[in-house]
Protein backbone atom coordinates (compact mmCIF):
# COMPACT_ATOMS: atom_id res chain seq x y z
CA UNK A 1 0.00 0.00 0.00
CA UNK A 2 2.83 2.48 0.73
CA UNK A 3 4.15 1.86 -2.51
CA UNK A 4 1.10 2.36 -4.57
CA UNK A 5 1.22 5.56 -2.70
CA UNK A 6 4.54 6.90 -3.52
CA UNK A 7 3.63 5.73 -6.82
CA UNK A 8 0.56 8.17 -7.05
CA UNK A 9 2.31 10.79 -5.80
CA UNK A 10 5.40 10.32 -8.38
CA UNK A 11 2.82 10.38 -11.11
CA UNK A 12 1.09 13.66 -9.80
CA UNK A 13 4.56 15.05 -9.37
CA UNK A 14 4.98 13.93 -13.54
CA UNK A 15 2.01 15.25 -14.70
CA UNK A 16 2.74 18.23 -12.93
CA UNK A 17 6.17 18.54 -14.63
CA UNK A 18 5.08 18.32 -17.58
CA UNK A 19 1.82 20.68 -17.31
CA UNK A 20 4.11 23.06 -16.05
CA UNK A 21 6.68 22.31 -19.41
CA UNK A 22 4.06 22.50 -21.59
CA UNK A 23 2.82 25.84 -20.11
CA UNK A 24 6.48 27.53 -20.72
CA UNK A 25 6.54 25.89 -23.95
CA UNK A 26 2.66 27.22 -25.11
CA UNK A 27 4.17 30.95 -23.94
CA UNK A 28 7.74 30.51 -26.00
CA UNK A 29 5.72 29.62 -28.57
CA UNK A 30 3.43 32.92 -28.44
CA UNK A 31 6.04 34.74 -27.45
CA UNK A 32 8.15 33.87 -30.78
CA UNK A 33 4.68 34.36 -32.75
CA UNK A 34 3.88 37.96 -31.74
CA UNK A 35 7.61 38.90 -32.45
CA UNK A 36 7.27 36.98 -35.74
CA UNK A 37 4.22 38.99 -36.41
CA UNK A 38 4.98 42.40 -34.93
CA UNK A 39 8.77 42.29 -36.53
CA UNK A 40 6.56 41.75 -40.20
CA UNK A 41 5.23 45.47 -40.27
CA UNK A 42 7.94 47.25 -38.09
CA UNK A 43 10.52 49.33 -40.36
CA UNK A 44 13.33 49.60 -38.75
CA UNK A 45 15.17 53.40 -38.46
CA UNK A 46 18.52 54.52 -39.28
CA UNK A 47 20.49 55.29 -35.77
CA UNK A 48 19.85 58.91 -35.97
CA UNK A 49 21.15 60.72 -32.75
CA UNK A 50 19.89 63.75 -34.44
CA UNK A 51 16.61 62.49 -33.54
CA UNK A 52 16.99 64.24 -30.22
CA UNK A 53 15.71 67.24 -31.51
CA UNK A 54 12.30 65.70 -31.74
CA UNK A 55 11.95 65.20 -28.19
CA UNK A 56 9.93 67.45 -26.42
CA UNK A 57 11.46 67.78 -22.35
CA UNK A 58 8.84 68.55 -19.55
CA UNK A 59 10.25 69.15 -16.20
CA UNK A 60 9.18 70.56 -12.74
CA UNK A 61 9.96 70.14 -9.32
CA UNK A 62 7.63 66.72 -9.26
CA UNK A 63 8.23 65.55 -12.85
CA UNK A 64 11.04 64.14 -15.86
CA UNK A 65 8.69 63.78 -18.59
CA UNK A 66 10.10 63.05 -22.36
CA UNK A 67 7.51 63.01 -25.24
CA UNK A 68 8.60 62.16 -28.81
CA UNK A 69 5.60 61.61 -31.75
CA UNK A 70 5.58 59.48 -34.53
CA UNK A 71 7.75 56.64 -33.73
CA UNK A 72 5.56 54.13 -34.77
CA UNK A 73 3.16 55.04 -37.81
CA UNK A 74 -0.70 54.29 -36.72
CA UNK A 75 -0.58 51.37 -39.68
CA UNK A 76 2.31 50.20 -36.75
CA UNK A 77 -0.20 50.57 -34.07
CA UNK A 78 -2.82 49.50 -35.59
CA UNK A 79 -0.81 46.27 -36.92
CA UNK A 80 0.55 45.62 -33.13
CA UNK A 81 -2.61 45.59 -32.10
CA UNK A 82 -4.30 43.69 -34.02
CA UNK A 83 -0.86 41.08 -33.92
CA UNK A 84 -1.50 40.82 -29.82
CA UNK A 85 -4.95 40.40 -29.88
CA UNK A 86 -4.77 37.73 -32.23
CA UNK A 87 -2.97 35.95 -29.39
CA UNK A 88 -4.19 37.06 -26.24
CA UNK A 89 -7.07 38.50 -24.30
CA UNK A 90 -8.03 41.45 -22.40
CA UNK A 91 -9.42 41.46 -18.87
CA UNK A 92 -11.25 43.84 -16.77
CA UNK A 93 -9.17 44.80 -14.20
CA UNK A 94 -10.71 47.20 -11.01
CA UNK A 95 -9.54 48.14 -7.74
CA UNK A 96 -11.04 48.30 -4.14
CA UNK A 97 -9.71 52.06 -4.16
CA UNK A 98 -8.35 54.42 -1.92
CA UNK A 99 -9.77 53.57 0.98
CA UNK A 100 -7.83 50.20 0.51
CA UNK A 101 -4.52 51.83 -0.41
CA UNK A 102 -5.24 51.31 -4.34
CA UNK A 103 -5.41 53.71 -6.86
CA UNK A 104 -9.35 53.55 -8.70
CA UNK A 105 -9.24 51.74 -11.74
CA UNK A 106 -11.47 50.66 -14.50
CA UNK A 107 -10.09 49.75 -17.61
CA UNK A 108 -9.18 46.04 -20.04
CA UNK A 109 -5.57 44.39 -19.54
CA UNK A 110 -3.46 42.55 -20.56
CA UNK A 111 0.40 41.31 -20.06
CA UNK A 112 3.09 39.35 -22.09
CA UNK A 113 6.79 38.93 -22.03
CA UNK A 114 8.66 39.26 -25.08
CA UNK A 115 12.81 39.82 -24.85
CA UNK A 116 12.64 40.61 -29.07
CA UNK A 117 9.78 43.38 -28.81
CA UNK A 118 11.41 45.14 -26.16
CA UNK A 119 14.67 44.91 -28.47
CA UNK A 120 13.06 45.82 -31.46
CA UNK A 121 11.46 49.01 -29.88
CA UNK A 122 14.81 50.06 -27.67
CA UNK A 123 17.04 49.71 -30.39
CA UNK A 124 15.07 49.13 -34.24
CA UNK A 125 12.97 51.84 -33.28
CA UNK A 126 15.80 54.01 -31.73
CA UNK A 127 13.43 54.88 -28.49
CA UNK A 128 16.94 54.08 -26.97
CA UNK A 129 18.13 57.66 -28.65
CA UNK A 130 15.60 59.75 -26.47
CA UNK A 131 17.83 58.96 -23.12
CA UNK A 132 21.38 59.75 -25.19
CA UNK A 133 22.40 62.96 -25.71
CA UNK A 134 25.49 64.09 -28.46
CA UNK A 135 29.30 64.45 -26.68
CA UNK A 136 31.03 65.72 -29.83
CA UNK A 137 33.79 63.02 -28.65
CA UNK A 138 34.82 59.92 -30.71
CA UNK A 139 34.67 56.58 -29.61
CA UNK A 140 35.93 53.31 -30.56
CA UNK A 141 32.49 51.92 -31.41
CA UNK A 142 31.44 55.41 -33.44
CA UNK A 143 34.52 54.40 -35.41
CA UNK A 144 32.73 50.66 -35.63
CA UNK A 145 30.02 52.66 -37.27
CA UNK A 146 31.87 54.40 -39.53
CA UNK A 147 34.66 57.49 -40.04
CA UNK A 148 31.51 59.54 -41.20
CA UNK A 149 30.30 59.57 -37.51
CA UNK A 150 31.09 62.80 -35.88
CA UNK A 151 29.50 62.34 -32.80
CA UNK A 152 29.83 60.24 -29.68
CA UNK A 153 26.35 58.85 -27.63
CA UNK A 154 26.92 59.56 -24.04
CA UNK A 155 24.49 58.91 -21.42
CA UNK A 156 22.81 61.61 -19.35
CA UNK A 157 24.32 62.36 -15.62
CA UNK A 158 26.13 59.15 -15.83
CA UNK A 159 23.20 56.98 -15.94
CA UNK A 160 24.08 53.67 -18.23
CA UNK A 161 20.70 53.13 -19.84
CA UNK A 162 20.26 49.41 -20.88
CA UNK A 163 17.17 48.18 -22.19
CA UNK A 164 13.48 48.03 -21.84
CA UNK A 165 11.38 45.32 -19.75
CA UNK A 166 10.21 42.80 -21.69
CA UNK A 167 7.24 42.45 -19.51
CA UNK A 168 4.56 44.36 -21.20
CA UNK A 169 1.01 45.49 -20.48
CA UNK A 170 -1.46 46.44 -22.62
CA UNK A 171 -4.32 48.77 -21.21
CA UNK A 172 -7.28 49.43 -23.50
CA UNK A 173 -9.71 52.31 -22.28
CA UNK A 174 -13.39 53.11 -23.54
CA UNK A 175 -15.79 54.63 -22.11
CA UNK A 176 -16.44 55.45 -18.69
CA UNK A 177 -12.98 53.60 -17.64
CA UNK A 178 -10.12 55.27 -16.04
CA UNK A 179 -6.96 54.80 -13.47
CA UNK A 180 -6.89 57.56 -10.74
CA UNK A 181 -3.70 59.05 -9.04
CA UNK A 182 -1.02 56.71 -8.60
CA UNK A 183 2.67 55.95 -8.31
CA UNK A 184 4.38 53.36 -10.65
CA UNK A 185 7.02 51.72 -8.65
CA UNK A 186 10.47 50.71 -9.51
CA UNK A 187 11.12 47.00 -10.75
CA UNK A 188 14.71 45.04 -10.09
CA UNK A 189 16.24 42.51 -11.94
CA UNK A 190 19.07 40.68 -13.26
CA UNK A 191 19.80 40.39 -17.72
CA UNK A 192 21.17 37.15 -18.75
CA UNK A 193 24.62 37.99 -18.12
CA UNK A 194 23.73 38.40 -14.37
CA UNK A 195 24.09 42.28 -14.37
CA UNK A 196 22.07 43.92 -12.10
CA UNK A 197 18.72 46.57 -13.69
CA UNK A 198 16.55 48.72 -12.08
CA UNK A 199 13.99 50.61 -13.83
CA UNK A 200 14.20 54.11 -13.88
CA UNK A 201 11.35 55.39 -16.02
CA UNK A 202 7.51 54.40 -17.13
CA UNK A 203 7.39 53.81 -20.61
CA UNK A 204 3.36 55.04 -21.96
CA UNK A 205 3.94 53.83 -25.83
CA UNK A 206 0.32 54.78 -26.86
CA UNK A 207 -1.40 52.75 -29.80
CA UNK A 208 -4.78 54.31 -30.16
CA UNK A 209 -5.89 57.30 -28.91
CA UNK A 210 -7.57 61.48 -30.26
CA UNK A 211 -7.39 60.37 -33.85
CA UNK A 212 -10.39 57.64 -33.11
CA UNK A 213 -12.59 60.53 -31.61
CA UNK A 214 -11.04 60.03 -28.45
CA UNK A 215 -12.64 62.83 -25.91
CA UNK A 216 -10.96 62.37 -22.13
CA UNK A 217 -8.11 60.17 -21.47
CA UNK A 218 -5.24 62.52 -21.17
CA UNK A 219 -2.00 61.30 -19.27
CA UNK A 220 -1.68 64.07 -16.08
CA UNK A 221 0.71 64.81 -13.76
CA UNK A 222 0.11 65.71 -10.43
CA UNK A 223 2.11 67.91 -7.90
CA UNK A 224 2.00 67.30 -3.89
CA UNK A 225 -1.64 68.70 -3.85
CA UNK A 226 -2.52 66.37 -6.82
CA UNK A 227 -2.96 69.68 -8.38
CA UNK A 228 -2.66 68.33 -12.45
CA UNK A 229 0.46 70.79 -13.74
CA UNK A 230 1.44 68.91 -16.86
CA UNK A 231 -0.60 66.63 -19.51
CA UNK A 232 0.03 64.21 -22.72
CA UNK A 233 -3.04 63.58 -24.94
CA UNK A 234 -2.87 60.34 -26.30
CA UNK A 235 -1.88 59.90 -29.91
CA UNK A 236 -0.89 57.20 -32.00
CA UNK A 237 3.30 56.68 -32.48
CA UNK A 238 3.37 59.57 -29.03
CA UNK A 239 5.80 58.07 -26.40
CA UNK A 240 5.78 59.18 -22.99
CA UNK A 241 8.39 58.54 -20.74
CA UNK A 242 8.91 59.55 -16.85
CA UNK A 243 10.77 58.67 -13.86
CA UNK A 244 8.86 56.41 -11.31
CA UNK A 245 9.85 55.20 -7.84
CA UNK A 246 11.82 57.13 -5.54
CA UNK A 247 11.05 59.75 -7.78
CA UNK A 248 7.59 59.91 -7.39
CA UNK A 249 6.08 61.22 -10.21
CA UNK A 250 2.27 61.06 -9.11
CA UNK A 251 0.21 60.56 -12.63
CA UNK A 252 -3.84 59.51 -13.86
CA UNK A 253 -5.20 58.43 -16.51
CA UNK A 254 -8.03 60.64 -17.22
CA UNK A 255 -12.05 59.14 -17.32
CA UNK A 256 -12.74 58.25 -21.16
CA UNK A 257 -15.64 60.68 -22.43
CA UNK A 258 -16.15 58.75 -26.02
CA UNK A 259 -13.62 57.09 -28.35
CA UNK A 260 -10.91 54.39 -26.90
CA UNK A 261 -7.31 54.98 -25.96
CA UNK A 262 -4.68 51.80 -26.14
CA UNK A 263 -1.05 52.16 -24.37
CA UNK A 264 1.30 49.55 -24.51
CA UNK A 265 3.47 49.82 -21.22
CA UNK A 266 6.97 48.72 -20.11
CA UNK A 267 10.30 50.43 -18.26
CA UNK A 268 13.71 51.55 -19.21
CA UNK A 269 16.27 49.56 -17.23
CA UNK A 270 19.70 51.21 -16.15
CA UNK A 271 22.35 49.37 -14.92
CA UNK A 272 23.52 48.92 -11.02
CA UNK A 273 26.22 48.46 -9.30
CA UNK A 274 24.68 47.69 -6.08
Amino acid sequence: MKNKKNKTKSNTTKNNNENKEEKEGEMKFSQTLLSSKIGSVLTKRPYDLNLSHKTEKIENPFHEILIRDDVLSKKECDSIVASICSIFEYQLATSRGPKFGEARRKNNRMSFADEKLAQMLWEDIGLKTMFIRKSGRRGEHEQQRGDDDEEEEEEEEGEVFHSLNENFRVYEYTESHHFGPHIDERVRTKNARHQKLVSTHTMLLYLAGEENGLKGGNTYFLDDYRNRIASVTPKAGRVCFFRHGEEKCEHEGEEIFAGKKIVLRSDVFKLVDE
